[in-house]
């Protein structure tokens, strides 16, 4: 055998080896470099997972997992979902629960400051009409000219701006109405 068969045959033997490598390391590899998104919207780097799922790419993902505080991470393992995770013992979920008498005491509280801005808007609205004046309000000195005249389009301006001022104040009444009704009397 030749130098060069004897270098050959190692150089195959070599590329077999580190593709065998590759291919078994990207079965349990992860990549950080890029984030995926899975059909069942949950977010991996998790190549097998990526794979397994049929996940797409996500370009220029810069995504951060947050926590609340009262909240303990939940552990994601690529292993089975039985090893994972525990069930919340019976004294944990009776613990995050709210007792009635204080939801009640919150939901009074909530309603409270919904009536109370909801009459802030309500006289809002009635200052907004008065100005508006069914469309002609009161010229302000800062519209009038010299020998009489107006500047009638600053007057125009500020009418149309009187005017969806009206209406969203008037929104803010009915989305305030609508939240009231989530809350008992």
């Amino acid at each position: 055998m030749t130098l060069f068969t004897r270098l050959t045959v190692h150089h195959a033997a070599l590329t077999v080896f580190a593709a065998l490598a590759l291919a078994s390391a990207a079965q349990a590899q992860t990549d950080p470099q890029r984030v995926y998104r899975c059909p069942d919207n949950s977010y991996t780097n998790d190549l097998s997972e990526v794979k397994a799922k049929n996940c797409k790419l996500i370009d220029n993902a810069n995504v951060s997992i947050l926590s609340s505080p009262g909240m303990t991470p939940k552990v994601i393992s690529s292993g089975s979902k039985e090893g994972g995770q525990k069930a919340p013992s019976q004294n944990e979920s009776q613990a995050a629960r709210i007792a009635p008498s204080t939801q009640k005491e919150r939901d009074l509280e909530a309603r409270r400051i919904l009536e109370q801005e909801l009459q802030q808007q309500q006289a809002r609205l009635d200052q907004q009409i008065k100005d508006y004046n069914n469309g002609h309000p009161d010229y302000l000195p800062s519209e009038r000219i010299a020998g009489g005249g107006v500047k009638g389009g600053e007057y125009a301006q500020r009418v149309a701006t009187l005017k969806d001022q009206i209406a969203m104040t008037q929104a803010n009444i009915a989305a305030l109405q609508r939240e009231l009704q989530k809350y008992p009397q």
